[in-house]
């Protein structure tokens, strides 16, 4: 049943035409329906028809339609697509063409308007005629004269077109680089009907100069056709041309890269060689390159004249002619050559080619033909008298050198028959060169290894020499020497290589105790001081080293760890710099004074030789024999001994001192001598890294000896087990300065997070806040204070290092005792970061006692002063008496009580045996005491002049013997006398007198009792050694230098130098005393001071009368008390006189401080408590070479 009209849907085209080119391929056709009422499904079907008139044709312009169009419910428009068939294969333009669509049979709805669409199909655009260039861009060279550009048409091309091709010039220029294509007729392009592309040709100018690139554009304008729809231009209508210029480059370069040249056949000719030097391109600039020869194979002044040259091309220039000269060297040769070089253009015109020439330099004869009539042979040293008697199946053993035979040798087995060759061909086996290759033995499968030629020398041996050292190989290697036979003018030969023989497995000259094993043995080292004895070698530290032997080993001896053996055992120079003291150097490259090598090439222990040839220095090497020297061969033992100064061990061998810790008394302590000792077993290995395996031993020799000073410690101090926080203490040095104050540094380690402070403001341990500090107190020295001083802290909370000093207020003569260090602990949080000053909670004290053994002592008096001579104090006479052949003991080494007498003895040192020709005499005898702990000591070069002259540091001074003016003398000190007397002047001491080179004297030491405890007292001596002839015994020696320094009182008591006012009046500059001039070996006078030890505590009653108060002897004494002191005793006249002596020698001695600065002698360390002298050869080198004497 049909719906109602007016409510039925209408079905109608969305446009009336449609316009679609050809080439497109579809046309999209919309198809509406609309109503009122869209809810039900729809159906219309559409078609396709040819126009009136005909135009398009189905199948050939289009594809013919006929389909439903279905519309669902809702749905109000619908699109479908017509496909447009486009002539491709032969474009053919056509104009425009048509057909129509038209609506048929609807379903649910009515046809409206349109209900007829046409579609109008145009190839106009697609099919007509266009011309465009195939490519954007173009290149050519101007040397090819043209450039072509390809113009291709498309569309219909049945019919004849045209378009112009014309030029528009850039960088590259109308006539001076192309001929111009104008934009008229004279430019036009044809295409005629069925052409598709034709060229556009562009033609280039060529000339001789060198442009860059340049560039143009080709341009197609004013297309034309006959068709009726006329042609039109693409859309590459233009095109670049780029022009290159790379043949008219300039390049300059060797015309060939090779050129011979024959040597002159006489001395004085020249040959030669003519290389050209080519400019191509572009001759118009100027270009200037340098052309020079480099060595090769040929040598510049013995093989050719060398040449550095300019060459400069001017304008046209295209060739120059480098002429090289070739020189006869009269050497017989192989080809050899050189090298010319052509550097770059200067002025930066030109490139350069074809930079070097090879130049060869041919020998008319390059080798002399000369050559072994037979092959080598390898055998042992052992058999090289019986090669003869060698059977091929003897294998050479191992450990003993191999050597190479040649066929022109006299103990070549067939020398009856080869002789007369080597005659006739003229060949000298004295100039043979021999070469060795070695493999490493066959594995257990049998399979050998290559041969390698031995190309590296050691620093004892060859490896192209006619001997082989046994280091290159062991049992089982394959050995073969090579051996170029030379002619008697110096012609090489040609080269010859020997049979390859295998080393004995079974036999050998040393083998393992294990065989097929190799490594290293046990060795032994000594270390061992000659003393004084040692006739070749005295006072020296000897140093032997014994190790076992193995075939093919080498030893190797260093106090330097040893590595990089390729280098360390060759010839190079840093062998000598890093093992100084080792078996690595001959004896001509050590700079010690003895060596380990020798300059001797066989053992004097070794009578004949042990085996054939051990000691042929001609088949072996002088070299060779002075490293084997070392070396038992019956024994397989190798021994190596040196000697050392102690000062070459510590700073050329790497040697250190160190100490045990252990105390021998007071003042002596055991110190000990560390050299370490680096052994290398080495052994050849053609596989090994560098050519070598070795076994690596080390060790550490030690020599422990008396030190006199004061202890040194290896290990810290710990703080008490039950203190809560821990440390350690670290001691590192200790020193008296120049006060004679103690100055301690030590370290200290926290074992706590935090540090030790100097002091705390505040802290929780005590409620009222009082400042904390750490201090430094001591038990045996009550009244001695310390300031401590924290010096540099590591910047860390973390156990830190801390470095600390602490200087005693005052000085005092011994400071041995125990001293409490109490630092003050700070503790921090686990995170907190280093701060400063830092931030801490202060704690408990940490403790620790510190042993000190420390006394201020006179240094002993220098060699140069002392006259090898010894000073003794004793206190029985029956020993002062002696002859001193059975020693003085520990009798020299006593405390004298108030009333003793003291007996001084000054003698020839016995150990230098040059008693009975000397005489010794004592000329003068001075007594002093320091001020404020002053220790006086001699030593002219830092004017320190001891007892002898006036000084500040003195408190008091007495001279009590005056042999020449014993009217000067001090004879009393207060009212106590001195009784000092000469043992020449002593009837009883007659028998001291009458030994030659001894005197003495003695005095009563009760006057010394009158100082307050503390003040130690010295003595110094003046004398006189000479020998028989010179010797005038009992008189002394008057002169008028005595008169100037002494005054004519008869009793000098004291010299109170401590006086301000005697200060005051000194003079300013530092002068040596006269009396201090002679002191010298050339005028046999020497001098000696010696403490004098008192034992206050056997004083007897009543004995305490001290002639002064402590508290006016520190103050210091006034000058008019102590004047009127003098006239009392002794009378005005003496005072008179004594107070101008003091004022001369007052300006003499402040005259000589001013010289402080000087340097002085290097100072022993060794302390002398009553012993002048040490009779110990090692400590004096020991301690003379390396330590000052008050610092430990």
């Amino acid at each position: 049943m049909l719906m109602p009209v007016y409510t039925a849907p209408v079905f109608y085209f969305g446009e009336v035409e449609y316009h679609v080119d050809e080439s497109d391929g579809y046309v999209e056709v919309k198809v509406w329906r609309t109503g009122t009422d869209l809810s039900k499904s729809g159906t219309v079907t559409v078609r396709s028809r040819k126009s009136e008139p005909v135009s398009a044709e189905a199948g050939i312009d289009y594809v013919g339609i006929s389909r439903n169009l279905d519309f669902a419910p809702g749905i109000s428009m619908q699109t479908f697509r017509v496909t447009i068939l486009d002539d491709l294969g032969q474009p053919e333009l056509e104009g425009t063409e048509s057909f129509e669509l038209v609506l048929r049979m609807p379903m649910n709805g009515i046809l409206g308007e349109p209900g007829k669409a046409s579609v109008f199909i145009n190839d106009s655009v697609s099919d007509l005629p266009k011309v465009q260039f195939r490519e954007p861009v173009y290149t050519g060279e101007e040397s090819d004269g043209q450039i072509t550009a390809t113009v291709y048409r498309s569309g219909d091309i049945r019919h004849k077109s045209t378009v112009r091709c014309y030029t528009r010039q850039g960088s590259a220029q109308v006539a001076s680089d192309f001929d111009e294509r104008p934009n008229t007729e004279t430019s036009m392009i044809s295409f005629l009907p069925g052409e598709a592309a034709k060229p556009c040709i562009l033609s280039l100018v060529d000339d001789t100069l060198y442009e860059e690139g340049e560039e143009l554009r080709l341009v197609l304008g004013n297309p034309k056709s006959d068709s009726q729809f006329g042609a039109s231009v693409g859309a590459l209508n233009e095109t670049l041309v780029k022009i290159k210029d790379t043949a008219d480059k300039p390049i300059i370069r060797f015309l060939e890269t090779k050129y011979s040249v024959s040597e002159p056949k006489e001395a004085g000719a020249v040959a030669t060689v003519r290389i050209p030097v080519v400019r191509l391109g572009d001759t118009s600039k100027v270009s200037v390159v340098r052309v020079h020869t480099k060595d090769g194979s040929a040598i510049s002044g013995e093989d050719y004249y060398p040449v550095s040259q300019d060459i400069k091309f001017k304008q046209g220039d295209k060739e120059h002619v480098v002429e090289l000269e070739v020189l006869f060297d009269g050497v017989r040769e192989m080809r050899e050559a050189f090298t010319l070089h052509l550097k770059p253009d200067e002025n930066m015109v030109a490139k350069t080619q074809v930079t070097k020439v090879i130049v060869y330099i041919e020998e008319t004869n390059s080798m002399a033909d000369v050559t072994f009539p037979s092959l080598p042979h390898v055998v042992s040293l052992l058999h090289y008298d019986d090669v003869t008697r060698t059977t091929d199946s003897l294998h050479p053993p191992a450990g003993y050198p191999v050597i190479c035979v040649t066929a022109c040798n006299t103990k070549y087995p067939d020398y009856d028959k080869t002789g007369s060759i080597c005659v006739s061909e003229h060949i000298n086996n004295t100039l043979t060169h021999y070469r060795w290759l070695i493999s490493a033995p066959a594995g257990p499968d049998g399979v050998t290894s290559p041969m390698r030629e031995l190309d590296f020398d050691t620093f004892f041996t060859s490896s192209k020499m006619i001997t082989l050292d046994s280091v290159y190989f062991q049992a089982g290697s394959r050995v073969q020497c090579a051996a170029r036979a030379v002619h008697s003018n110096g012609d090489e030969g040609l080269e010859l290589n020997s049979p390859i023989i295998t080393i004995s497995q079974e036999e050998g000259m040393c083998q393992p105790r294990k065989m097929g094993t190799v490594g290293a043995e046990p060795f032994s080292a000594k270390l061992r001081y000659t003393g004084a004895d040692d006739q070749k070698h005295p006072n020296l530290i000897k140093v032997t080293v014994t190790m076992p032997h193995i075939d093919g080993m080498l030893p190797v001896i260093s106090t330097r760890a040893l590595t990089n053996f390729e280098l360390t055992l060759s010839q190079d120079g840093t062998r000598v710099g890093n093992h100084r003291c080792s078996n690595l150097l001959d004896y001509n490259e050590v700079t010690t004074g003895h060596s380990f090598i020798t300059a001797l090439t066989r053992s004097p222990e070794s009578v004949g030789d042990t085996a054939p040839y051990q000691f042929s220095n001609s088949l072996r090497g002088n070299s060779t024999l002075r490293f084997y020297r070392n070396l038992n061969l019956e024994a397989c033992l190798w021994e190596f001994t040196s000697y050392f100064h102690m000062s070459e061990l510590l700073t050329d061998c790497g040697g250190t001192i160190g100490t045990d810790g252990q105390v021998l008394n007071l003042v002596q302590s055991y110190v000990t001598l560390r050299v370490p000792l680096y052994v290398s077993y080495v052994f050849h290995s053609p596989v090994g890294t560098g050519g070598w395996q070795h076994f690596d031993l080390q060790s550490e020799l030690r020599l422990t000896f008396v030190y006199d000073t004061a202890i040194l410690w290896k290990d810290g101090i710990g703080s008490p087990p039950q203190a809560e926080l821990q440390g350690a203490l670290y001691p590192t040095s200790m020193r008296i300065n120049e006060q004679g104050r103690l100055v301690v540094n030590f370290r200290t380690k926290a074992r706590f997070r935090g540090l030790f402070v100097e002091s705390h403001s505040g802290g929780r341990i005590k409620s009222d806040e009082t400042p904390m500090s750490s201090m430094v107190m001591s038990v045996d020295h009550p009244g001695l204070t310390f300031n401590l001083t924290l010096v540099r802290s590591e910047p860390t909370y973390n156990q830190p290092v801390q470095q600390w000093t602490f200087t005693s207020d005052f000085a005092v003569r011994d400071y041995s005792g125990t001293y409490t260090v109490k630092l003050i602990p700070c503790t921090t949080a686990q995170n907190m970061e280093y701060t400063l000053p830092p931030v801490c909670s202060p704690r408990e004290p940490v403790t620790f006692d510190l042993d000190i053994r420390f006394q201020q002592v006179s240094d002993p008096v220098a060699v140069e002063f002392s006259l090898n001579t010894q000073m003794f104090l004793l206190s029985k006479r029956s020993l002062w008496l002696s002859d001193g052949s059975m020693g003085f003991g520990q009798e020299t080494d006593i405390a004298f009580s108030e009333g003793d007498t003291i007996y001084g003895r000054v003698m020839v040192d016995p150990v230098q045996n040059l008693g009975d020709s000397f005489f010794c005499s004592i000329e003068k005898v001075f007594l002093c005491t320091g001020a404020d702990g002053y220790v006086p000591k001699y030593n002219p070069t830092k004017f320190e002049f001891g007892c002898l002259a006036d000084s500040p540091s003195l408190l008091y001074r007495f001279k009590i013997i005056d042999k020449a003016q014993p009217e000067t003398q001090a004879r009393v000190f207060g009212d106590v006398s001195f009784n000092a007397v000469l043992a020449v002047d002593d009837p009883s001491a007659m028998s001291l007198v009458r030994q030659p080179g001894s005197d003495g004297f003695r005095l009563d030491s009760t006057a010394m009792f009158q100082v307050a405890a503390g003040r130690e007292w010295y003595i110094h001596t003046i004398y006189t050694v000479r020998s028989k002839e010179n010797a005038n015994r009992g008189i002394g020696k008057r002169s008028l230098e005595y008169h100037s320094l002494v005054s004519t009182s008869n009793d000098l008591s004291l010299t109170p130098s401590s006086s301000k006012s005697n200060r005051s009046r000194r003079s300013t500059g530092d002068e040596v005393p006269e009396i201090a001039e002679d002191i010298r070996a050339d005028n046999n006078r020497g001098t000696n001071i010696m403490h004098i030890a008192l034992d206050r505590t056997k004083r007897r009653a009543g004995g305490s009368n001290e002639l002064f108060t402590d508290g006016l002897e520190t103050s210091g004494l006034n000058a008019k008390e102590e004047e009127d002191g003098l006239v009392t005793v002794v009378g005005a006249l003496v005072g008179l006189l004594l107070t101008v002596l003091i004022i001369v020698t007052i300006i003499l001695v402040l005259r000589s401080r001013q010289k402080d600065g000087k340097k002085g002698w290097i100072e022993g360390v060794q302390e002398v408590v009553k012993g002048s002298v040490s009779t110990e050869p090692m400590l004096v080198v020991r301690m003379q070479d390396c330590h000052n004497s008050s610092e430990v």
